[in-house]
């Protein structure tokens, strides 16, 4: 049996350090492109294999240390006039803290009246900043005029349709399913969803999908017609709460649930209230929380890992990285009837 090739022989053969040809192999910073890809090559001409053994127990070294600085990496939004929208600040909260445990440092950079894409990959370049995570985007569409053949990309949810990129999302479907579960628990039978359009288009039509399915092939109740609409006013919401009759209202508007109080409901007494987009403003209320704090980290992660193998451009084969939401119980639904799960 051949002996395994060591990373000596290859600092050897190279006439280079361990550490550069370390560094090289894990496609780490400290090295040239042409010393990375000369190392890389004569590792795979003479079959290197690095030892998992040793590779865990320096990984476990590494990570009771601070680690370095490596790079700053762009968190790219969106303007929007009311700036009404907090969940950016919650992704880049998971960002940073992921980021700084990764040794990288997060700068936000705002598509807006005063900074156009053209011009924000021309920013991101001349600072030597050659990732980034892209936020959701105000409207679902293409996200058109940057180069991406430039950097390591990620995006966060749905709303960015070309290019496919790497992404991380919330697991829609899913977390519809998990709702509709606790919701039945609780002896709901008759759920009904309201949901602006524009917030259905951008997650892929996800969460209504598992909606209807719930309807169709899980219930035996008669079914909510779901409230779909450009424009949601606290009229339609209460006009159709009061012709189809549902227990349980769910939206990942709150708005939603404060026109039902307006228009006399009781909540949860007369009807209950649960969020598939549970927000830590809005404490009391019941439903899914979908963690924008581990979705930024996982993006951070996504992208990292193309930085540290130098993997620029738009990828061959897009990852999907989905994360699972939690219930959180709140007080907008009454308390679970301990019973076995009812059907409908």
């Amino acid at each position: 049996m051949p002996t395994p090739v060591t990373l000596q022989q290859l600092a050897d053969r190279l006439k280079l350090s361990r550490a550069a040809v370390s560094f090289a192999l894990r496609n780490q910073p400290g090295v040239s492109d042409a010393v990375r890809q000369r190392v890389q090559a004569l590792a795979k001409t003479l079959g290197y294999r690095m030892n998992p053994l040793v590779a865990a127990h320096m990984a476990h070294i590494r990570s009771g240390r601070t680690p370095r600085y490596r790079a700053t990496v762009a968190f790219v939004l969106f303007w929007r006039p009311d700036r009404s929208d907090k969940l950016h600040q919650l992704y880049r909260s998971g960002m940073e803290t992921r980021a700084q445990e990764l040794g990288y440092r997060i700068e936000e950079f705002v598509v807006g009246p005063e900074l156009s894409v053209a011009r924000l990959a021309a920013i991101l370049r001349s600072r030597g900043i050659n990732g980034a995570v892209i936020g959701p985007l105000l409207a679902p569409g293409a996200f058109a005029e940057f180069a991406w053949e430039k950097f390591a990309t990620v995006t966060i949810g749905y709303s960015l349709r070309e290019p496919e990129t790497h992404r991380a999302s919330f697991d829609h479907f899913g977390g519809m399913g998990k709702l509709l579960e606790e919701l039945a628990r609780r002896g709901y039978r008759r759920p009904g969803l309201v949901l602006p359009t524009d917030d259905d288009e951008r997650v892929m039509h996800l969460s209504v999908a598992r909606f209807l399915a719930w309807q169709h092939l899980e219930s035996t109740a008669r079914p909510v017609p779901p409230l779909l609409a450009p424009t949601l006013t606290p009229e339609t919401i209460v006009r159709w709460a009061r012709r189809h009759r549902p227990d349980v209202v769910i939206s990942p508007r709150h708005a939603v649930r404060t026109a039902l109080e307006q228009g006399g409901y009781s909540i949860p007494d007369e009807i209950g209230f649960a969020t598939n987009c549970w927000l830590p403003s809005h404490p009391a209320c019941s439903g899914i929380d979908q963690n924008p704090r581990a979705l930024g980290a996982a993006a951070v992660e996504l992208l990292v890992t193309q930085l540290q193998r130098n993997e620029l451009g738009i990828p061959v084969d897009p990852q999907l990285t989905l994360l699972q939401g939690r219930w959180i119980e709140g007080a907008t639904v009454r308390p679970t009837t301990g019973a076995a799960r009812p059907r409908g």
